[in-house]
């Protein structure tokens, strides 16, 4: 019973409804354009068939180089320690050494760099066309000349990049992790687009390119919205000043706080769940005469996005409890939106990445390379919302007991025993 009316607590809330809402408007404008048609085999002929991550040392090396000395000449090196994101800034020592790497890797010496007024960041921006139309277009970086000694070894390069990505702190582009998805992407070939639409064709592998795509995108919303549902709850025995009563009430601490938090996330998965089958029903109707095995598209599912609503729900709870739902909320949207920064489309899953990107049916060369990370990334995160959940617990009940009570978002001691 006290299961079922925490449901309809958290159902009948109109931040429930604003959740559901948002998960079936993510999901209908941004990933059911790709139930419309099957995927079709590449034809031969095209001047483009996308691009693609291959270590080869030959494009790898040089612009790496350049991107160094890009980073060098703009003070500024972009990190991801731990997977969050960050901009390194050097200290005096530091560029001395970076300098004296570059002056190896480029030709040009440290009182070139220092010296050098012209540079420019290279990138896409957006100007005005001739019509007075915005347009987008790509500029590249102004950079000192780049003389790339042709006499480096690979390993010694790489030896040069481990050397670089600790002085930057590690986390960097010139970190194995991430240097060949920044520095070497080849332009794919006919044969490159075939072999990816028949590794996608196979019966273990089609659901599971859907699905991945699907999380991309329904992963966005479960990493922020699930908060707003949260608190809301913690709130509604706030303002009906029913906390009291709670403390007093023979029910268990565990069960109370276990059942709360069980009804919160139940009710949180059902939109996902209705969006979820719809797209394995779409899928399915996509490729009538394949034998879809749909057994690993659910588990991956399950693995990628039921962890995003524990944690975001196990914190939300933890917090509001500590301290106030508005701190919750303002956490909680501070991480969502350094993590979504930091991210790319494809390609940048890591051990603590809590919003995961993979916005693509193919690529799954990729996916094989970043499972390891995914998975640990998951586990860890169905860990430490156990862990909010249990020292939310510990928190109820000492307020049960009386140690503490809440009163607006203060802390104040109380004792029962000077009051009787």
């Amino acid at each position: 019973m006290l299961f079922l009316k925490e449901c309809k607590k958290v159902i009948c809330s109109l931040t429930f409804v604003v959740y559901a809402v948002t998960v079936v408007v993510m999901y209908v404008t941004q990933f059911t354009d790709v139930l419309d048609a099957p995927v079709l085999p590449p034809r031969q002929g095209l001047d483009y068939y996308g691009s693609m991550a291959k270590e080869v040392p030959e494009i790898l090396m040089p612009a790496a180089a350049e991107g160094l000395v890009s980073e060098y000449l703009s003070d500024s090196y972009a990190a991801y320690p731990f997977g969050i994101y960050r901009q390194v800034k050097l200290a005096e020592s530091d560029k001395a050494k970076m300098a004296d790497i570059i002056e190896e890797l480029t030709g040009i010496s440290p009182e070139e760099l220092n010296e050098f007024e012209e540079y420019e960041a290279g990138g896409y921006s957006q100007v005005m066309d001739e019509n007075g139309n915005p347009t987008v277009e790509y500029r590249e970086a102004v950079l000192p000349e780049i003389n790339f000694p042709t006499d480096m070894s690979y390993d010694h390069f790489k030896e040069l990049m481990a050397r670089v990505d600790k002085i930057i702190g590690g986390g960097s582009k010139y970190s194995e992790t991430y240097i060949v998805e920044n520095f070497s992407r080849i332009p794919m070939t006919y044969e490159d687009a075939l072999a990816e639409y028949e590794e996608l064709m196979q019966d273990d592998s089609i659901a599971e390119g859907y699905i991945r795509l699907f999380c991309d995108y329904l992963g966005i919303v479960l990493a922020i919205m699930p908060i707003f549902v949260c608190v809301a709850l913690w709130q509604m025995d706030k303002k009906a000043q029913a906390e009291q009563l709670i403390y007093s009430r023979k029910v268990s601490t565990v069960k109370l706080v276990g059942t709360r938090y069980l009804a919160l996330v139940v009710s949180l998965v059902l939109p996902v769940l209705i969006t979820f089958f719809h797209a394995l029903a779409g899928i399915c109707m996509l490729y009538p005469d394949k034998d879809i095995a749909l057994g690993g598209a659910i588990g991956l599912a399950a693995l990628w996005l039921l962890p995003s609503i524990l944690i975001v729900a196990g914190v939300g709870t933890l917090i509001s409890e500590l301290l106030s739902p508005l701190f919750a909320i303002l956490v909680q949207g501070v991480w969502w939106y350094m993590t979504l920064e930091m991210n790319q489309l494809t390609g940048s899953i890591t051990k603590w990445t809590l919003i995961l990107r993979h916005n693509t049916l193919g690529e799954g060369w990729l996916w094989d390379s970043e499972y390891g990370d995914f998975v640990w990334n998951r586990t860890a995160y169905l860990i430490l919302s156990a862990a909010a959940v249990g020292i939310t617990m510990f928190v109820y009940e000492k307020k049960r007991k009386g140690a503490y009570y809440a009163q607006g978002t203060l802390w104040k001691h109380h004792s029962r025993k000077s009051k009787a």
